[in-house]
């Protein structure tokens, strides 16, 4: 019975202690957070002064005895670079990530905590930390899985506007699109324009790589690589044909509406889909009497996007109304019902 009683004591003494070092902690930590705060905020007018003028160097004098200079730099940069247009290059930024940050950050990088890694790759991406382009390279060199770290550790690179970040992601052949995407998005306009070009002539039969180029052309609306967007309507590879004729949606740009007609009656609906939706977008008069065709699709998108596209024509409340009555087929007439009454609701 003793030994119940000193065990049960012993162990609610532990309890106890556990209890009371992590209020201590957490009373600690406020404490920190606190002073981190009260620093920011009597450095914010200097920051700002400085990054108008940095002539102005009373930021520099005092950010340098500041005891959290670190997180409350990282904090003023953080928030300098999210509101400001062109903050991500702006030669300031750079200038002090890379005089106050720059070695912290490359000793972070090796640390054994990912979080703290991530978190870092984070900061040089929006700081645009050119310096620390070699140690990332030699990083991601030494990377053997896809993971989330070399997967950040790429879009970082493209940010430092590294060619290197494609050839290092095309090594995996599980690569997404969408992380070939942010790849582009991040290089500098003639380093992208070049690791488009080169995607679109797809010399290493990369279709990931290729897709990704062509998906990205329609999303940013490069009117320029328009020829060669419209080249790949002819590509035996159907899954190229249909990044295609999304690029042209986003693109609301064809020079020829002919390179649609094969689409309208391809065994693919998807083409079927984007060849319909494409028609209303530009407005091509042409196509109304197939738009009126396909409005008795098999397929229910198929459908939809033919009497949608009909709706963006002048006369489409009329064209939907006639097809509602005497289209021969029951779900076109339904489908077309459904559009004419939503023209109504949105007259009222």
């Amino acid at each position: 019975m003793a030994f119940f009683w000193i065990l049960s004591v012993s162990l609610l003494l532990g309890q106890l202690a556990l209890l009371l070092a992590l209020a201590w902690r957490k009373k600690k930590m406020a404490a920190k957070e606190q002073e981190i705060t009260q620093q920011y905020d009597a450095l914010t007018d200097a920051f700002s002064s400085y990054m108008m003028d940095p002539a102005d160097d009373r930021f520099l004098r005092e950010i340098r005895t500041a005891p959290h200079h670190i997180t409350v730099l990282e904090r003023l940069l953080n928030g300098y670079v999210s509101v400001t247009k062109g903050g991500v290059t702006s030669p300031l930024v750079a200038k002090l990530s890379e005089e106050f940050l720059a070695s912290r950050y490359a000793k972070q990088l090796t640390q054994s905590n990912w979080a703290i890694r991530m978190n870092t790759l984070y900061f040089i991406e929006d700081f645009h930390m050119e310096s620390l382009a070699p140690l990332l390279k030699e990083k991601l060199g030494k990377s053997t899985r896809l993971d989330q770290e070399a997967q950040q550790l790429i879009r970082t690179l493209a940010s430092l506007n590294e060619p290197d970040a494609l050839s290092a992601l095309a090594a995996h052949p599980e690569a997404p699109v969408r992380l070939y995407i942010d790849v582009f998005k991040r290089l500098a306009e003639h380093t992208r324009t070049e690791a488009l070009d080169a995607a679109l002539r797809n010399e290493t039969e990369n279709s990931a790589m290729k897709h990704a180029a062509i998906s990205y052309i329609g999303m940013a609306g490069l009117i320029a690589f328009l020829p060669r967007i419209e080249d790949e309507l002819k590509a035996e590879d159907g899954e190229v044909r249909i990044q295609a004729l999304k690029a042209i949606h986003h693109l609301q740009y064809l020079s020829d509406p002919d390179l649609l007609l094969p689409f309208f009656e391809s065994a693919s609906w998807q083409e079927r889909m984007f060849a319909s939706r494409i028609a209303g977008k530009l407005q091509l008069s042409r196509s109304k009497e197939v738009l009126s065709g396909l409005l008795g699709d098999p397929v229910w998108w198929v459908r939809y996007s033919a009497a949608e596209a009909l709706v963006q024509f002048a006369d489409g409340d009329i064209l939907l109304s006639h097809l509602s009555a005497n289209h021969p087929d029951r779900y076109a007439r339904d489908m077309a019902a459904q559009w004419k009454s939503s023209l109504l609701g949105s007259e009222t």
